[in-house]
């Protein structure tokens, strides 16, 4: 599948397309970069990045309510979220793939690695080693990639 960037970040430049139907290619070219590899790599990237600004601002909204809670319950269930959900992205990658080699590639850095190897860590704790073998791979690639 080719995803045409031009068309994907003309939504967000403020300009309105002018017709009907070249409103509904824009939609149709953003729906198409959801299934995309490089969606995915960087929907994971994003969330476990941003997973502790998430966690303190969940932190604030419930500390800040009348009734007492477990505030290391509220934390664990935002880390359980925040994981979950990056997993949902990561777990569509099959480094077998070349487009999703080329996705991977394209955010290859030290700080996805390092997120790769949060998740891990994360999953290990939970003993969701089947999790953890899928993000080992994608780790292994990337520190190829990187040397």
């Amino acid at each position: 599948m080719r995803v045409d960037a031009d068309k994907i970040f003309g939504l967000f430049n403020g300009e309105e397309p002018e017709s009907l139907p070249e409103k509904a290619k824009m939609a149709d070219a953003l729906l198409d970069f959801k299934e995309h590899p490089l969606f995915w790599v960087g929907m994971f990237k994003k969330l476990i990045h941003n997973h502790k600004t998430f966690n303190r601002k969940v932190m604030n909204f419930f500390s800040q309510m009348d009734e007492e809670l477990d505030l290391y319950d509220v934390e664990q269930a935002g880390e359980f979220v925040v994981y979950n959900r990056a997993w949902f992205w990561i777990s569509k990658i099959d480094i077998q793939v070349s487009t999703h080699q080329d996705a991977l590639l394209h955010y290859a850095d030290e700080y996805l690695l390092t997120y790769v190897k949060f998740a891990i860590s994360y999953f290990e704790e939970f003993e969701e080693y089947e999790k953890c073998a899928h993000l080992v791979k994608i780790q292994n690639l990337l520190k190829e990639l990187l040397n």
